[in-house]
């Protein structure tokens, strides 16, 4: 099972949005499109959904051409970022709408429902209202109406950006492990890089409709190939030095080291982040970010150094990686 996307554009107007996209995501493998407002991401799921036709390129899911085929055909499973619920109706009757509308037999009903609820932990919620729901309890049901259509894509908008981050962190296994052992391909689009690292094998990076990189978590933050792609791949962010000729280095800061000997520095101030802190320094050669251990005691000027093998180069006019 592949889902597959060639040469995919989306105009509004003059105003580009998806310009020649082509991505395929195989069976088990969640792949996070990744990237601010405003990059053509949600725009991106619309189209494989058939919720917005393109204007050029196709659509293939199993190797057939859905381009021209419409949304509910299509056998995908979606979650919205705002859950998409029926407020009149209890969780158990929101789970079963979608399939008494498909004229799936009731013994088979019973028996799907009853099999994502335990899987969910639905059981002590359904017959409560949405309006009765947390946020939490709200996406678990969105999900597991996701996961009883049987679909063969399933595409996931933003669902967690509603919660907060302490739920976020706990659901995010959760989910994965639900996805994954599906076995079917994923679309996860989000803003937040920790979670498309946490959720995705695959991720790719979207930047004014353009794919800039496509590659595991790994290989996009070991080798960023922009430097759009390596300030929005790690957090703490890189930090990006005017170098010589036409080059912008760019070094984590967590790869910066006190030293007896190297560049001097002032501490500006400092981020407490639990065990490391955030150092805010100023610099003969400008502004750096430094991580070190939460429990270093540090004297307003400091010396600091990196090894040269940890250092990433890009053209200072196109922004690409210089090898």
């Amino acid at each position: 099972m592949t889902l597959e996307l060639v040469n995919l554009s989306k105009n509004y107007g003059n105003h580009v949005i998806i310009k020649d996209l082509s991505l395929i995501v195989k069976n088990s493998e969640c792949l996070a499109l990744l990237g601010p407002s405003g990059c053509g991401k949600s725009t991106t799921l619309r189209l494989i959904a058939g919720l917005e036709e393109a204007d050029n390129g196709k659509v293939f899911i199993d190797n057939n051409d859905v381009t021209r085929i419409s949304p509910v055909n299509r056998r995908i499973g979606m979650v919205f970022q705002s859950y998409a619920l029926f407020p009149h109706l209890t969780v158990l009757e929101n789970l079963s709408l979608g399939l008494k509308v498909r004229s799936v037999p009731l013994q088979e009903q019973k028996r799907s429902i009853s099999y994502i609820i335990d899987l969910l932990k639905l059981n002590p919620l359904i017959n409560r209202k949405p309006a009765q729901l947390s946020g939490g309890q709200r996406q678990r049901v969105a999900l597991a109406r996701a996961l009883l259509r049987d679909p063969l894509v399933y595409l996931l908008d933003e669902p967690m950006s509603n919660l907060d981050a302490q739920l976020r962190e706990v659901l995010r296994p959760e989910l994965r492990n639900i996805i994954i052992n599906k076995q079917q391909p994923v679309v996860y689009v989000t803003h937040d890089q920790q979670e498309a690292m946490a959720m995705a094998n695959k991720i790719a990076v979207l930047n004014e409709g353009n794919l800039e990189q496509i590659g595991t978590p790994k290989q996009l933050y070991e080798k960023p190939e922009s430097t759009f792609v390596a300030s929005f791949i790690g957090r703490p962010q890189i930090n990006f030095l005017t170098g010589s000729g036409n080059r912008v280095i760019g070094i984590r800061p967590e790869d910066i080291q006190i030293a007896d000997e190297g560049l001097t520095t002032k501490i500006l101030y400092r981020e407490w982040l639990g065990t490391n802190q955030l150092i805010f320094l100023d610099t003969p050669i400008g502004k750096i970010r430094m991580l070190c251990s939460g429990n270093t005691e540090l004297p307003e000027n400091i010396k600091i150094e990196w090894k040269k093998e940890y250092e990433h180069h890009f053209n200072k006019q196109t922004g690409k990686r210089i090898d």
